[in-house]
């Protein structure tokens, strides 16, 4: 039962749904998550904790920096979970910035990796890197 009550606890709010959705588009590193969704480390943090406690997510180090994917066994529940949910996530404004902002955010991307760390949007539109 301990599985399904934090299953329940990490959709049960809107950060961490965010966090599904763009994790269901790609596997992402903490830096990517936070610049999408525009919140910060600290704020991510708590919420990825959640997320892995729950047992949806795992992590893994490329380079200096620790990426987050969705648990291969878990992807299919949270797709028939999003699926399911479609129209309202359709029509989330935050779940569309969200997406909007991972598009931009994964085109800084060198080798397929990130390379910029938190606040690579604003960085790269300034010109500079903080990698």
């Amino acid at each position: 039962m301990n599985g399904l009550i934090l299953l329940g606890k990490a959709l049960g709010d809107p950060t961490r749904v965010r966090v599904l959705a763009l994790l269901r588009r790609a596997d992402l590193c903490v830096c990517e998550i936070a610049d999408s969704m525009e919140v910060s480390m600290s704020t991510l943090s708590t919420h990825l904790q959640t997320i892995r406690q729950a047992g949806l997510v795992r992590t893994s180090r490329q380079q200096k920096w620790v990426t987050y994917s969705l648990e291969p066994e878990v992807r299919p529940l949270l797709d028939q979970i999003f699926e399911f949910e479609e129209p309202a996530l359709k029509s989330d404004r935050r779940l569309e910035r969200d997406a909007q902002r991972l598009n931009e955010r994964l085109g800084l991307r060198e080798e397929g990796c990130c390379s910029v760390g938190v606040g690579g949007l604003v960085k790269s539109k300034n010109g500079g890197t903080c990698a």
